[in-house]
């Protein structure tokens, strides 16, 4: 499970680098990261800790 201000990177799809987590969906299967000024949303199986 991830936190808030994690830095995490994806195992699927877009490789964008290390990302921020800045939200957790309410049944923690979809994660928030920001990263270079943009806020995307991740399933959070797709997600490891950096």
């Amino acid at each position: 499970m991830f936190a808030i201000d994690d830095v995490v990177v994806a195992t699927k799809g877009i490789d964008l680098g290390k990302m921020v987590v800045t939200g957790l969906s309410s049944g923690g299967f979809y994660v928030r990261v920001e990263v270079d000024g943009m806020s995307l949303t991740y399933p959070a199986r797709d997600l490891q800790k950096a």
